[in-house]
Formats: structure tokens, sequence, C-alpha cells
């Protein structure tokens, strides 16, 4: 079983550095992981359990992956005792057998714990409320651009052009695509603005993408330093993101991009605190109410407050799993804070939901909505609701 010391040497360094100085202990290098984890050892096990409870759920369940512990369930207080028991116990090992892969291809596991290393890049200089937007603006670049190139390939095979922005889903202008993005080493702010401008400009790609990565600034110098700095976070950035292939093809099963965009919400929720509630619902409560709405075919459901647009997904997934079709939902929802907007806009399109209507602001303009109906589903929990 795991001993304390393997626990630390799984922790990200920042966290570390958390943990002592929630302790007082002196460490002789801050900038050594090891000499941390030195300092935080020595105070013994029980005292480490103590400091364990205060680490955000993601990544104590992180380092129970990376060490073989089963990770399963919510409470933190259970997630330690698995890494170091009281009792001295081993804990229960993940069964190898239990998640199986496709050799070679993405496993949901894999995705996950790669898109969550790229917020360590970041973390500790800026808050994850601000690099939230960068980390999820180029996880959608990257999607984009991966998808385009695979549909390419199989417009060549068919002798096609694959110039056309007729053949694709979505058309990638050249200076958006990330082998052209790659190609530069400054000025890496702008090339990435400019990426995400000429996606939402082009002609084609009409209304879906209109303003999804416009209020992404990758050259915001308050968040991301003077341009020397920017330079240097960025190039990580697109480095870290080229060893992910986010190609159909590449992928292990379907919908896992909207599954680990999900997970990436509710790490950054935890990372932010009471922060955290502004975008995110815990996923049990977002089921317990779709459950009590009871959604089904043809209905029109609109969500007024939809943050980053978990309840209308669910809404989706209650139908689909019921038996239905959930292309055959109306689904609206409007979002007042612009980062929320464009997070719950690329969560739809990566969970493969291109009908939705998403607003901004805090008033629905379109009186249809309420004539026809829209707010049917959430009028029926408002005015019979469960908890009376």
């Amino acid at each position: 079983m795991p001993n304390p010391r393997d626990v630390l040497e799984k922790l990200p360094l920042p966290d570390l550095k958390g943990l002592a100085e929630a302790s007082g202990v002196a460490i002789a290098d801050r900038r050594k992981a090891s000499s941390v984890a030195d300092a935080l050892e020595a105070l013994g096990p029980a005292h480490l359990r103590v400091l364990l409870v205060t680490l955000p759920r993601a990544v104590l369940k992180d380092a129970c992956r990376a060490l073989g512990v089963d990770d399963s369930g919510r409470e933190k207080a259970l997630l330690v005792d698995r890494l170091i028991p009281l009792d001295g116990k081993a804990p229960a090992l993940v069964p190898t057998a239990s998640a199986p892969s496709t050799p070679g291809k993405l496993t949901q596991a894999d995705l996950e714990r790669h898109l969550w290393s790229a917020a360590d890049i970041l973390r500790g200089s800026i808050d994850s409320s601000d690099y939230k937007s960068f980390i999820f603006g180029l996880l959608f670049l990257k999607r984009l651009s991966d998808r385009f190139d695979e549909e390419c390939a199989g417009i060549r095979a068919e002798h096609g052009n694959p110039e056309d922005p007729d053949e694709h889903e979505f058309f990638v202008p050249k200076r958006a695509r990330w082998p052209e993005i790659q190609k530069h080493a400054t000025n890496l702010g702008e090339v990435l603005n400019k990426a995400a401008s000429a996606i939402e400009q082009e002609a084609h790609n009409g209304a879906a993408l209109e303003g999804v990565l416009g209020g992404i600034d990758f050259n915001d110098e308050r968040k991301l330093g003077d341009a020397k700095q920017r330079d240097q976070v960025l190039a990580r950035l697109i480095q870290h993101f080229a060893g992910l292939d986010l190609r159909n093809a590449s992928l292990s099963e379907p919908d896992m991009l909207g599954r680990a965009y999900e997970f990436l919400i509710e790490r950054f929720a935890d990372d932010a605190g009471k922060k955290g509630g502004e975008f995110y619902t815990p996923r049990k409560v977002v089921q317990l109410i779709v459950e009590l709405l009871e959604p089904t075919e043809r209905m029109r459901i609109c969500d007024p407050t939809c943050g980053s647009g978990g309840m209308l997904i669910e809404c989706a997934h209650y139908v689909e799993n019921h038996g239905g079709n959930p292309k055959n939902l109306s689904l609206s929802g409007q979002e007042k804070n612009l980062g929320t907007w464009s997070i719950c806009k690329m969560n739809m399109l990566l969970h493969g939901i291109k009908d939705a209507r998403i607003e901004k602001g805090d008033t629905i303009r379109d009186p249809k909505l309420v004539q026809d109906g829209a707010l049917m589903v959430f009028d029926r929990v408002i005015a019979n609701p469960p908890f009376s």
C-alpha cells in the first residue's frame, strides 16, 4: 500500500507548498518538490491526514488514481482514508480489468489527466477563476483543428476539395489550424486571438460559433504578464495541447470530450470555492432536479440562469436514457456573465448539442420563448416546489 511519502510525491508542487504554509514547517528549498515533501513527511501520518483534507477533491482523486487506489466517492475524508489509512490497513486497489480501453486510442482517464495538467502550467501565478477560460479556449481550438484535419483526410480520399467550406461541419481558416499556430514563437497571444477571431468570422460557421471564443483575450497582460511572460506560458500550453489527438478516430468512446469538459468545469469550481457556484451546480443536484422535471421529447426547455449549461445537457441525457431522441428537444438558456456564457456555448458544442439557443443577458429578450411554453418544464417545479 502507498506510504505517506508516495502520496506526497503525487501532489503538485503548488499544493505541497500550500500544505507546508498551513503547517508552518521549515523548508530547505521551496523550489524543489522533494524538499517540501521531506518537511511534510516529518510531520507524521496523523498530521498529514488533517492537512490532506484541506486539498481540493480533484487533487486527492488524482493522487488516488496515480497510486492505484479507489477514487470513487465525493467525500474528501474518505479519499484521505484510502491514501493514508488511520489503522494501517491497505486501501482497496482499483481492478485493472474494470476500465478496458481500445489499444492505441485516448482513454477518458488519460484525457482528463492531460487536460488537468495543463492547468498546472498556469496554477500558482494566476487565479483559477481567470485561467479556466484559457484552458477551455485552447481545448476548443485544438478540437476544431483536429476534427477539421480528420474531415480533410476523408475528403481527399474521395477526391474532393478539402478547402471547400461546404464539405465541413465547421470550417477552420488556415491561420487557426494547430500546425500553423505552432509555427509561431513570439506574439503568441495575438496569434491565438486572431485564430479565434478567424473561426468566429468564417461565414460558413454561422451563429453556432459566434462569440464562443470572443471573450477570451490570450493577450491579457494583467493575467498572463508582459510580452515575454505571455510567450513563455502560451508556448508551454500550445506544446502541451499538441500532445493531444482529438480526432474522433482517436477517442476510445463517444462523448469523451463532453465529459472531459464537465470534468474540467467541476475541478475549476472546486478550485474557485464559493465563486464556483457562479458557473457550476453540483452534478447530483442537477440530476435530482431533472429527475423531478421528467423532460420528454418535443418539450421546449429554458434555463434562465444556465451557467455552464449543465442543467440543459442533463435534460438531453435524461431523454436519451429514457428511450427518447434528445435532438427532438428545444433547449434554450441565458447567462449574464460573458465568460460563463462562452463556457456554456463550448460545453453544448462539445456534447454535440448544436441547436441550443444560449443568449447573453439577464432578461429573456424573445417573448416567443415564454409564449410557446419554453419555460413550461421549469414552471412545473416553481409552481409545485418539491421541497416545500
